[in-house]
């Protein structure tokens, strides 16, 4: 009986194999290192956008899910910060879109979230400019969001919300504006 033919052993195959390997293992390392820096602004953002820390934490999880499916076509050239919270406002539009509701807050279940009530001199300024940027309009209180509380510049948050960074600037110094004049409506508290 005779064996059958075995094409002969390419060891260029095994070589190319390992390093499409190895490559594959980097990226998938490069990504879980650059949203491991960014989990907790993500989070943070996510909790902003929601208003729910379930919901938020679905968010983040869907939108690191479709990051990572999307990841091969990512251009390395490019900021991976503002690329995956993009992922994750569009995650949240889409959960809006589909379940065809807003999810209300109000002042105290805000500065319960947010808050940190180990300072409580702090906490209840910080309870007071949360309240006020509640009640800003969305563009502006997710303009105020991006590019104060998170740290993003003009362009990368223009980028995110798919305006220009002029648009973007605008929202920012109008939202402050309106803070502004807000908090000097509200006066000074009483110690």
């Amino acid at each position: 009986m005779a064996s059958p033919l075995r094409a002969p052993h390419d060891p260029a195959e095994d070589a190319v194999a390992r390093l499409a390997a190895a490559h594959e293992r980097a990226r998938s390392d490069l990504f879980a290192d650059l949203v491991a820096d960014c989990l907790p602004a993500l989070r943070a953002y996510a909790r902003r956008l929601t208003g729910d820390p379930h919901m938020a934490d679905d968010c983040v999880q869907d939108a690191c899910v479709r990051a990572l499916g999307a990841f091969a076509g990512y251009d390395a050239a490019r900021p991976f910060r503002p690329w995956i919270f993009r992922i994750l406002r569009n995650e949240w539009l889409q959960r809006l879109r589909r379940d065809r509701r807003l999810t209300q807050m109000t002042d105290e279940a805000i500065s319960d979230l947010l808050v940190d009530e180990r300072t409580p001199e702090d906490a209840a300024e910080g309870a007071d400019l949360l309240a006020q940027i509640a009640r800003l309009p969305p563009d502006m209180a997710d303009a105020i969001g991006l590019v104060l509380g998170q740290g993003f510049s003009y362009e990368e948050a223009a980028a995110l919300c798919d305006c220009a960074p002029g648009t973007m600037k605008s929202r920012v110094s109008r939202a402050r504006a309106l803070l502004v004049e807000q908090l000097e409506a509200d006066g000074p508290k009483a110690a």
